[in-house]
This record gives C-alpha cells, sequence and structure tokens, in this order.
C-alpha cells in the first residue's frame, strides 16, 4: 500500500461521516413534524455505505475505502402522540411523529464526530510524516 493512499482512506472515511452528520441532522429537524408542505409523511433517513475495494496487487489486499451508496428513508414505525387539538390529529386525537429516536441520534451525533475526528487525525499524522520524510531528504 502507498503512503499516500491513507489520504484517500481518510478522505473517504470524512465524506461518510458527513453523509451520517446531515440524515442526523435532517432526522432530529424533523422529530415532531408529522407532515411535509406536501402533505407526504417524513421518513427518518439512513446513509448505507459499501466497502470499495482497490483491488488485489498481490496476496495482501488493498484496504477497502468506504463509499456512501446511498442515502435512505428507513421502515422505522412512526410514533403516536397523543395530542387532541393538533391540527394533524386523526378521529381518536392521535398524531403520527416520525419514528425518530432524539437521544439515539445525539448518541449517533457524538460518534459521528469522533469518528470524522479520528479520520482527520489519520490524515494529518500522514501528512506531518511525509513532510519531515522530505525534511530529511533535503538535509542529508
Amino acid at each position: 500500500m502507498d503512503l499516500f493512499d491513507v489520504f484517500s482512506i481518510s478522505a473517504a472515511g470524512m465524506s461518510v461521516e458527513q453523509a451520517r452528520l446531515a440524515a442526523a441532522a435532517s432526522n432530529l429537524a424533523n422529530a415532531r413534524t408529522p407532515k411535509s408542505a406536501s402533505g407526504s409523511e417524513y421518513r427518518p433517513l439512513a446513509v448505507v455505505v459499501r466497502s470499495a475495494s482497490a483491488g488485489f496487487d498481490s496476496l495482501v489486499a488493498a484496504l477497502p475505502r468506504p463509499v456512501v451508496a446511498a442515502v435512505e428513508p428507513t421502515t422505522v414505525a412512526p410514533r403516536l402522540v397523543y395530542d387532541p387539538g393538533h391540527p394533524d390529529a386523526d378521529a381518536r386525537g392521535f398524531v403520527n411523529f416520525p419514528g425518530v429516536d432524539p437521544l439515539g441520534t445525539m448518541l449517533e451525533l457524538v460518534a459521528v464526530s469522533r469518528s470524522y475526528e479520528a479520520n482527520l487525525r489519520a490524515f494529518d499524522l500522514t501528512r506531518t510524516l511525509i513532510q519531515r520524510t522530505l525534511e530529511m531528504g533535503r538535509n542529508s
């Protein structure tokens, strides 16, 4: 594996975490939105990640790079909340809110933040290692 492959692996990881952040933010923003302006119900989003392998150069495979395959709505059941005064309440007084778990989503945001920081740290450490290697070559 080439040392510069670490840059592409870290960049791919940061791209995945950025998509997870956007999906979680959308889920939190719409957690108390029973219907959109068009009348459709909001369904929580999930990021689907697949592995894009660079191929096999020898017996040792190149490290797989995560790639965002899609951001798809989930099939989580809506939460029924009793609120008879709400304009979207049914005949029994219940409102269908999206099945977003705010606490779980906040925990996911913490994990996203830490994963992004880890990828950024690996990127920076590799950059520093390459810079110092070039400086050693200049000084000899």
